[in-house]
């Protein structure tokens, strides 16, 4: 019998999928209030919500998740911002709601935020963000506020005779 390369990709790609229904679905695109849109118009969205309840089993296991995966290496004890921006003073780069958090980590954001999506379970993702969730919201916050839509004047340049 001879090489089938279609035979091999029918395979590959029922594989494929098979796996991807029994490791759970790829979230859907989420919309947050801040999100800037080409034209004015939003593209297609859904709501990614939490699956867990408030509680403090939920919050501690989440602590562990987020220094074992060594979120604390960037963002910081207790989330407060380190070389990673912090993730308890209410300031978004890319959406604050609990489906634009576990956006973020689960694929990834530009800028230095790897994508989880591949080595967390959701379950894991979300324990995470209640843990983010129960941290107080500092008095001080040492840290960037991004732009909120306004534009930000740029500094004059100097003048060369």
């Amino acid at each position: 019998m001879g090489f089938r390369p279609v035979a091999l990709l029918a395979f590959a790609v029922s594989a494929a999928c098979g796996r991807a229904d029994s490791a759970g679905s790829v979230p859907v695109s989420v919309r947050y209030p801040d999100h800037v849109a080409a034209g004015g118009s939003q593209p297609p969205s859904g709501d990614i919500t939490t699956p867990l309840k408030n509680d403090s089993t939920d919050t501690a296991d989440g602590s562990k998740i987020f220094s074992q995966m060594n979120c604390d290496g960037c963002h910081g004890g207790g989330a407060l911002g380190w070389v990673g921006p912090s993730l308890v003073d209410g300031r978004w780069r890319y959406g604050g709601t609990d489906g634009a958090l576990f956006q973020s980590v689960f694929y990834g954001r530009p800028r230095g935020m790897p994508a989880y999506g591949g080595i967390m379970s959701p379950g894991a993702i979300w324990k995470v963000i209640a843990y983010i969730r129960a941290q107080p919201v500092p008095s001080v916050v040492p840290t960037q506020r991004w732009p909120t839509g306004e534009t930000v004047p740029r500094p004059a340049r100097e003048q060369t005779p």
